[in-house]
């Protein structure tokens, strides 16, 4: 029976993002508008956990797209059917909150449609 108890105890130590105190990760926000992300460049820690809010204050729903940085993160077990296909959908005047660990490296974000792209509401998220 020890080994089966030591195995678990294993497989549980390597499971960084099901055993993090979610509550005691930084808190950031991100707020997302028709015209802009903001701020324009997350920086995070690599494999510290952290909780962005997000926070949509139009009367438009709008999505916060990075596939690249979501197919990379440890993403908290209810929030990961919060992000589809690589976005975070926000519905109008609403805010979303989800808690990850991030893994090194720069990622692109981008708003729902090419408009809003090119009048400015892009992101990077730089994760050192």
């Amino acid at each position: 029976m020890r080994p089966v108890f030591a195995a678990l105890l294993l497989l549980l130590a390597g499971a960084p993002a099901a055993a993090q105190e979610w509550s005691l990760a930084p808190e950031y926000d991100v707020l997302v508008t028709s015209f802009e992300i903001r701020p324009e460049v997350i920086r995070l820690k690599a494999g510290e956990p952290v909780r962005l809010h997000f926070v949509n204050n139009s009367e438009q729903p709008h999505a916060f797209i990075a596939p690249a940085f979501f197919r990379s993160i440890d993403l908290r077990g209810r929030d990961r059917a919060r992000v589809r296909h690589g976005a975070l959908h926000l519905p109008p005047l609403s805010d979303e909150t989800i808690a990850f660990v991030p893994r090194p490296g720069r990622y692109a974000v981008s708003g729902d449609n090419l408009f809003r792209r090119v009048i400015g509401m892009r992101a990077r998220i730089v994760v050192e």
